[in-house]
């Protein structure tokens, strides 16, 4: 009877609590997981699996980055190759046609050396135009090397193949001896000028009066003439050489082996 009692009193006070607008709290209780070795297990490599599949799809990316990286640097590489070929053959029809105007300038002094001055002789005006074309013969300039020393600044350079670097690099050491080369013709070229400068005949090339040159300046000027043909034949040797190994790239050369051989096969090897 109790009981009844009890369990109708609990059912008056749910309704008296649904009647005011209060919702009956009940106590639920969680059940315990049950936690097994094989569940642990699972859920582990359930993680393992994700991180191997994120650590694949980052490296994947980065993968293709580098690739387009070293694809874009062979291709800056080649083009400045292009570019180069393109100076170095202006450089020699300039530098070539420009010595055999030099040959008769010494020989036009070395003639008035020998009168012992008393031969007058115009001087020989260096050549502004190609005979061959008609056109100006191209203004000295040097290769460049900016797309390589860039990529070795930045680190690009590990991107490429070991062998590939090899020959870039062998390359750019030909690049620096012509640079010493050139800046030693550069040093001689400005004490000829200067010397010539004491006898400029004030005309509009300004071009030195030979006929006010003593027999002893005579001497000098042909000694100078002399080292500028020598240091222009180093430079023009070197110009072909470093043409040469640029020809191999722009063949496809991939191999420090293949850039030297244009020097097995007859060219002077002026690295010893």
């Amino acid at each position: 009877m109790a009981e009844n009692e009890s369990i109708l009193n609990g059912s008056e006070r749910v309704e008296a609590a649904e009647i005011e607008g209060e919702t009956p709290v009940l106590d639920v209780h969680v059940p315990h997981a049950t936690h097994t070795w094989k569940d642990f297990w699972i859920h582990l490599a359930t993680i393992a699996i994700g991180l191997l599949i994120a650590i694949s799809l980052e490296q994947s990316v980065e993968w293709m980055h580098h690739r387009h990286q070293r694809h874009q640097l062979q291709d800056d590489l080649v083009g400045e190759a292009q570019r180069d070929h393109a100076v170095v053959q202006g450089d020699l029809r300039t530098f070539g046609l420009e010595r055999v105007w030099l040959v008769a300038l010494r020989d036009t002094v070395d003639r008035m050396r020998a009168s012992g001055g008393k031969l007058k002789l115009a001087y020989q005006t260096k050549p502004l135009l190609d005979p061959e074309t008609g056109k100006r013969l191209p203004a000295q300039s040097l290769p460049s090397d900016a797309v390589w020393s860039t990529a070795k600044e930045s680190q690009l350079v590990e991107l490429l193949p070991r062998t590939e670097a090899e020959m870039y690099a062998r390359h750019a050491w030909q690049h620096e001896l012509l640079v010493n080369s050139i800046d030693a013709w550069l040093e001689e070229l400005t004490e000829l000028k200067a010397f010539e400068n004491r006898f400029e005949d004030g005309g509009a090339l300004s071009t030195p009066d030979l006929s006010r040159m003593t027999p002893g300046e005579l001497d000098q000027y042909s000694a100078l003439l002399s080292k500028d043909l020598a240091l222009r034949d180093r430079m023009m040797s070197r110009l072909n050489l470093f043409d040469s190994q640029t020809e191999v790239i722009l063949a496809g050369g991939r191999t420090e082996e293949e850039l030297v051989q244009p020097m097995r096969q007859g060219k002077i090897d002026l690295e010893k």
